[in-house]
Formats: C-alpha cells, sequence, structure tokens
C-alpha cells in the first residue's frame, strides 16, 4: 500500500503545504493509497505505516532561493531530543529498527521561506497542482 503524509500548520501560510495537497488529493479516487494529512510528524505515526509499501512525505522546506521550486529530498533536520517533531528520516529508522519494515520511500518539499502567509498564489498552486498530478 501507498502512504502519502502531508504535514504542516495551515495557519502559517506556504507552511501548510502537504496538508493543502492531501486536501486536494482525498477529492480523487487513487488505488491502493491512504491518505494521511498532520501538523508535524511524531514516533506515533509510525503504527500508521506499518502496512506501507511506499511512502511520501510531502511538506514545506525552508530556502533562502528557489522559491516556489519542489525538492525531491531534504536534508534531516531533527534533533534526536525532540518527541513530538521529528524528521521524516526518524520515521524510517524507527520503521526499520523497531518493525523491520523497509518501505520505498520520498521526499517532496516545496521550497519557501515565508510561514506567515502564501506571497505568491499562482506559484504556490502551480507547485500544488505539480504534486498532485505527480501523484495521481
Amino acid at each position: 500500500m501507498r502512504i502519502i503524509i502531508g504535514y504542516g500548520n495551515k495557519i502559517r501560510g506556504e507552511d501548510g503545504f502537504g496538508v493543502n495537497v492531501i486536501e486536494v488529493l482525498q477529492k480523487r479516487k487513487l488505488f491502493n493509497t491512504k491518505l494521511i494529512s498532520v501538523m508535524q510528524l511524531t514516533p506515533e505515526l509510525t503504527l500508521d505505516l506499518l502496512e506501507a509499501t511506499h511512502i511520501i512525505f510531502i511538506d514545506a522546506a525552508f530556502s533562502q532561493t528557489d522559491h516556489y521550486a519542489l525538492a525531491c529530498s531534504i536534508e534531516m533536520q531533527s534533533d534526536a531530543t525532540l518527541s513530538h517533531h521529528i524528521a521524516p528520516q526518524m520515521i524510517r529508522m524507527f520503521l526499520r529498527l523497531l518493525y523491520a519494515k523497509n518501505p520505498d520511500f520520498e521526499i517532496i518539499s516545496m521550497l519557501s521561506a515565508n510561514f506567515e502567509e502564501i506571497q505568491n498564489k499562482r506559484s504556490y498552486k502551480r507547485s500544488l497542482n505539480a504534486v498532485v498530478a505527480y501523484l495521481s
């Protein structure tokens, strides 16, 4: 089963990109796909992913340049002491070490420098539509 996780905070403008993608995907019929929308990644999410053969994480990532560009991976930006917000790579590690699961794994991020509002609605929508088309 393919599981797509969109995460972010819609109140914080472009930070809600992952959640917005999930909202659009929920209106489509996707075969063998589970959609999950969360504000942030937590260790408990690992339990919802045990049946996954392919996991796709979608979010917004901070960047001073290339706003609205799509990136296929992000650097691991997690402090191992955090328990309420972790990086996708930590979820993957939990699946592998605790449950002997090793699903395929993708991270799709829209680059942004503004987490207070959507500055360029046209560019934001173009990025959103590109990700939705890729996943549909």
